[in-house]
């Protein structure tokens, strides 16, 4: 799993073609530029082993998707109950 968040996910991965066909980073209109066609507005993206999301306010989805990848949906779910948040 590769994993960047905010701007990191335009200015690094989309720099070093380590985006494949959609991924999320901060929605400012430069980083959306890099990173293409392939932008989605949501709070985290899965694309293959790549995660990606779009800032600070995302942190936590952001971590409970990598927790979701790893470890899975239940495993997930059960953190982000605990944290009383919810899932991206």
């Amino acid at each position: 799993v590769t994993a960047a968040v905010c701007a990191s996910p335009a200015v690094v991965f989309a720099h070093h073609g380590l985006l494949e066909s959609s991924a999320t980073c901060y929605p400012a209109p430069k980083f959306k530029e890099l990173v293409g066609s392939g932008w989605k507005d949501a709070k985290a993206v899965v694309d293959g082993n790549v995660i990606t999301s779009q800032g600070p306010g995302t942190s936590l989805q952001f971590a409970l998707k990598i927790v979701e990848e790893i470890y899975g949906e239940a495993k997930a779910q059960e953190l982000a109950e605990q944290m009383v948040t919810n899932r991206a």
